[in-house]
């Protein structure tokens, strides 16, 4: 898929009655509503200001992506994505079977009730739900204030940063959402597994799986093609009975700082990203992904966030634009 074709998707965002076709076709130029934010990088370093400025016009979300390298250790080992957690065996009583006499039937333990979920669902919460799904040892580091201010609303609860399991750092994107259109592309129409640039022989080739869950969810997974610094995606979009949907992206590469000295931020750092399509389907499907989370679940948030690196705001956004505390 061409540039052009990437630009029309990101200035036709703010057009809303659209028909069938043509919503399909910006879907699949925006790659899934990620893509824009790598090609605006591209656009930046090639010195396209007047088609930037349009951008910028157009969609208030895109901005250059700051960077570093700091990462801190996320707290926690792997936990079971998309099930919940085991209830403990119970414990036989004290009198148990003595010799030669009768036996006790161990006591049932007493069931403790669920913590009722009474807090909104914020960036902080996110971290730590994040950081409790992925496996042991997993890095968290350069959360993107600036992508999670503009792209936190009402209906969508949003976190970027870069995550690293010792095989090389990956910008990875989590999106939980509500109330949104349903998305017109499906595998028959989806264009977004061309290659731009160099397809290395360690990757995977694109793909696009559709899965009907039997809960009467729907679960999309994509390898994408890959742009022209040869970055691409596993991206898991999952949709809930509930109305609540879950997108998860992960990438070869981390989305860097733009300098202003030209060349592409972005780098390549793997062959491909961590997990798999199958890690991230499990992350995509936990239940603990909800707009009400319990208050423990929020206060860990807290603490945990005080411990994850960010980016600097961006040098041409205000101060304000990075506040998310």
């Amino acid at each position: 898929m061409g540039l052009e074709d990437d630009l029309t998707g990101m200035l036709a965002e703010s057009v809303h009655e659209l028909s069938p076709p043509v919503s399909a076709m910006v879907a699949e130029g925006k790659r899934a509503g990620r893509r824009r934010l790598k090609i605006r990088r591209s656009l930046q370093a090639v010195g396209a200001a007047a088609v930037v400025a349009a951008l910028v016009s157009t969609v208030a979300v895109l901005g250059p992506r700051p960077g570093g390298s700091d990462t801190v250790q996320a707290a926690g080992p792997a936990t079971g994505a998309g099930t919940g957690s085991s209830a403990p065996a119970s414990v036989p009583s004290a009198g148990g079977a003595g010799r030669g006499g009768s036996s006790t039937s161990p006591s049932p333990s007493p069931s403790v009730p669920a913590e009722p979920a009474t807090a909104d669902l914020s960036w902080q919460a996110m971290l730590k739900i994040l950081s409790d799904l992925l496996p042991p040892g997993a890095h968290l580091g350069n959360l993107d204030p600036f992508a999670v201010k503009f792209r936190t609303g009402a209906d969508a609860r949003y976190i970027e940063l870069q995550y690293n399991d010792g095989h090389g750092a990956s910008t990875v994107m989590v999106e939980v959402s509500r109330g949104g259109r349903p998305s017109p592309v499906t595998c028959e129409n989806w264009g977004g597994g061309s290659d731009e640039g160099t397809r290395k022989p360690g990757y995977e080739k694109p793909a696009c799986l559709f899965e009907q869950l039997p809960d009467g969810g729907t679960l999309r997974s994509f390898v994408t093609g890959t742009d022209v610094a040869g970055l691409y995606d596993e991206m898991v979009h999952l949709v809930r009975p509930d109305g609540v949907t879950v997108s998860v992206t992960a990438a070869n590469a981390t989305l860097d700082q733009y300098t202003g000295q030209g060349g592409l931020p972005i780098t390549v750092t793997r062959d491909r990203p961590p997990l798999g399509l199958a890690g991230w389907k499990d992350v995509a499907r936990s239940p603990k992904w909800q707009f009400k989370v319990p208050q423990s679940v929020a206060d860990a948030g807290v603490a945990f966030a005080r411990t994850v690196s960010r980016f600097p705001c961006p040098k041409d956004a205000k101060k304000a634009d990075c506040v998310i505390d």
